[in-house]
């Protein structure tokens, strides 16, 4: 994966939790058009109609509530709501601030992690309302997040059933046919350098619920560089790829170089669709289900 993309990937994973918007109350209450709801975030006095997302993971989420139609601008890397008439504004870093401001939206949305603090600043000096959100690290943190979301919206109503329904898939798979001992691990979210990721994240948690142990679980950093050599001497008994298309390919060809590993001689080194593990939404719960499956013994298919 080349640097940009592998940045890309990193940030698609680590985007969000609560407090969801980044400014202190009193700035907020100085522009006037959030008012606190909770202790956890803010919300509109009015409904904002004119959305811009710059992070990915925003913008699918605004969609999954059923608030797309509201998106008036997206990042290069953002999917596009149904009706694809949102303006493209540039990369998560470097989005065109003018073109923004030609869009007239009453709410950004942006994130700690992926966007650039100096983007998020000016906007703000110009007077565009912003919301910036932090990390998450669990599920829990992730559905604070929607919940959030969803008043910011007004649509606490569809957030809740997003969650519910969430909540009942991982009930399913916390008690379904799961291994009676902790099968070790390895996920591998890029491969040149070869990344995975650590406890305190989203992957980290599938991984745990479905009765896996992480063999990078103790690792400090959150999505640290994993040596082959490591690798090796852990002996995972499941390897997990996320990755598609040529890297995926690249990646079971690398893995097949390594016939001692208890993975490749078992047959068990799998793939995934990276957006069901490195992008916060609804598809979290295929990611899990598909985690699990490996785990138990099947291809998760």
């Amino acid at each position: 994966m080349s640097g940009s993309l592998l940045s890309t990937a990193i940030w698609l994973i680590v985007f969000t939790a609560v407090p969801p918007c980044g400014a202190p109350e009193s700035s907020v209450a100085r522009r006037g058009n959030l008012r606190p709801v909770d202790r956890a975030g803010y919300r509109f006095e009015r409904t904002p109609e004119r959305i811009v997302s710059l992070n990915p993971d925003l913008t699918e989420n605004v969609i999954a509530l059923g608030a797309g139609d509201r998106l008036v601008g997206v990042s290069d890397f953002c999917p596009l709501p149904s009706a694809g008439t949102a303006v493209r504004l540039g990369g998560l870093q470097n989005p065109g601030l003018e073109r923004i401001l030609s869009l007239r939206p009453d709410l950004v949305l942006a994130t700690r992690e992926g966007n650039s603090p100096e983007t998020v600043a000016r906007l703000r000096t110009l007077g565009v309302e912003v919301c910036v959100f932090e990390e998450a690290r669990d599920f829990t943190a992730y559905f604070s997040f929607l919940r959030d979301l969803g008043a910011l919206l007004g649509r606490e109503e569809a957030a809740a059933g997003r969650i519910g329904e969430m909540e009942a898939a991982i009930e399913r798979v916390r008690s379904g046919p799961l291994p009676p001992e902790p099968v070790s691990v390895f996920v591998q979210i890029g491969l040149q350098p070869l990344i995975t990721a650590s406890r305190g994240t989203l992957i980290g948690e599938m991984v745990e619920i479905a009765s896996g142990q992480n063999i990078a679980a103790s690792l400090p950093a959150r999505y640290p560089v994993f040596s082959r050599e490591q690798v090796l001497i852990d002996d995972p008994e499941v390897i997990i790829v996320a990755a598609m298309g040529s890297e995926a390919a690249a990646s079971a060809a690398f893995w097949e170089r390594f016939s001692e590993l208890r993975a490749v001689k078992k047959g068990r080194v799998h793939i995934l669709d990276p957006d069901t593990v490195c992008r916060l939404g609804p598809r979290l719960v295929e990611g899990l289900e598909r985690i699990a499956g490996f785990l138990a013994g099947g291809r998760g298919e």
